[in-house]
């Protein structure tokens, strides 16, 4: 039992840590990144070509003879934006995709013997085992589409808290929202003054935005802050509060109720 409630408090314990560490730490580190005032020296939307491909995994169907692969589409739409499909998509070749895996089924035994004479039993599992591909297509119906993405870049001028002035670039990207992409452009227009934080170890970053997001801290309290306290909390009653209990009880059941001593009679002469 012991080694039961040991291994679910290091498991709770590891899977606490790791959440914090992963996503918690990292924002509140940059929550104490010192304030200062951003100067916009410019800014501009800038735009891509962000292609993306949508294949037919489920009906595993076949693209027509002769389809580009989807892969040389993307590096001539890279290269030469001309070259880019239209945001309706064009019908491409995904290459090889296995659509099909089958198994066999394959059993594993043990067997255990007991007493004397002794009397043996065997339990075995099933477990799939020998798998391949038993259904693909070398040339996978896909249709890649290249629509218009947009981010906005900033040159900005601050000074840290030792008066130095520093020219860094910041980059935010909007993938294909225009609307928000221009939302964030118009509260910096070039020459407008916004408040920011810059990371004290490294000067050339900054962040407009150095809140707490809170469905990090909704899956810490979930599945690292919640399993912890269960785990300590069924830890401190089977180790601290059921042995403490269990002893009492022993000592009041050994001690039984007082019982006066007989009265004194004297012998008869």
């Amino acid at each position: 039992m012991y080694k039961c409630f040991g291994l679910l408090l290091a498991v709770s314990l590891a899977l606490f840590f790791g959440l914090f560490f992963g996503l918690n730490y990292p924002e509140i580190v940059r929550h104490g990144w010192p304030l200062a005032r951003c100067r916009v020296l410019s800014a501009e939307i800038a735009t891509r070509y962000c292609c993306e491909t949508s294949c037919s995994t489920g009906s595993c169907q076949s693209a027509p003879g002769g389809s580009p692969q989807c892969s040389s589409v993307i590096s001539a739409c890279a290269s030469n934006s001309s070259s880019c499909p239209s945001q309706s998509g064009s019908v491409c070749d995904g290459g090889y995709y296995c659509c099909q895996t089958c198994c066999q089924t394959c059993q594993s035994c043990t067997s255990s013997c007991s007493g004397n004479p002794p009397t043996c039993t065997q339990s075995c599992t099933s477990y799939t085992c020998n798998c391949y591909c038993c259904s693909s297509t070398s040339d996978l119906y896909c249709t890649l589409s290249c629509p218009i993405c947009y981010r906005v870049d900033l040159q900005l001028l601050y000074s840290s808290r030792d008066g130095e002035s520093h020219s860094v670039s910041y980059v935010q990207d909007f993938s294909k929202d225009v609307n928000n992409a221009d939302s964030f452009l118009n509260r910096h227009l070039a020459n407008s003054t916004s408040f920011c934080n810059y990371n004290p170890k490294d000067e050339s970053q900054v962040l407009f935005d150095v809140s707490f997001t809170a469905w990090k801290w909704a899956i810490t309290a979930i599945f690292g802050i919640l399993p912890l306290f269960v785990a300590l909390s069924l830890f401190a009653y089977f180790l601290l509060v059921l042995p403490c209990w269990t002893v009492r009880s022993d000592t009041g059941a050994n001690t039984g109720p007082d019982v006066p001593p007989p009265a004194y009679e004297p012998k008869a002469e």
